[in-house]
């Protein structure tokens, strides 16, 4: 499993961090916020997900980000 960091946005400002440990940025998602997520299409309230996990410096200088946004239903 990966480590993630998911970030709850509104705008662009962090309003609440979790960690989560999952096997895509999607569940990981999911996971923190208990929510079903889905692509984020320009939400103003909206989920960062970084991708926290170590890899070698030629392949990835900076973490890798993902864009989601809840859809109110409990998983």
């Amino acid at each position: 499993m990966k480590t993630y960091r998911v970030e709850e946005m509104e705008g662009e400002t962090i309003v609440a961090v979790h960690a989560a440990e999952a096997r895509t940025p999607f569940e990981a998602a999911e996971r923190a916020l208990g929510l079903k997520v889905t692509l984020r299409a320009g939400a103003d309230r909206w989920v960062r997900v970084v991708d926290l996990t170590e890899r070698p410096r030629p392949v990835r200088l900076r973490p890798a980000t993902f864009e989601f946004k809840a859809i109110g239903r409990r998983k």
